[in-house]
């Protein structure tokens, strides 16, 4: 092998091993750590609607857009799955 194929495949190693560290830190958020993700994503979404029934002009269509942001958000969609997961881990168990 010559010295680019060798880097190449460093770099390659070095991105799978990085993809199972985050694989991994995704998995091992605690419960107090995902609930305060979905705390905060309901207080923003509050604040949200309170901003659109604010007398004065509104944007119905921004206002969707930006909650969809909110719950669109990858910390927020893997801290509810895993939420979701403990739930049916303790009711089978």
């Amino acid at each position: 092998m010559n010295g680019i194929s060798d880097l190449l495949l460093l770099v390659i190693l070095a991105s799978r091993k990085f993809r199972r560290v985050q694989k991994v830190a995704y998995l091992m958020k605690s419960p107090d750590q995902d609930m305060l993700i979905l705390i905060r994503a309901i207080e923003d979404g509050r604040r949200i609607l309170r901003e659109f029934i604010e007398p004065g002009p509104h944007d119905a269509m921004r206002t969707v857009e930006r909650l969809l942001i909110l719950l669109d958000r990858n910390d927020l969609v893997h801290a509810l799955d895993r939420t979701k997961r403990r739930r049916v881990i303790r009711l089978v168990e």
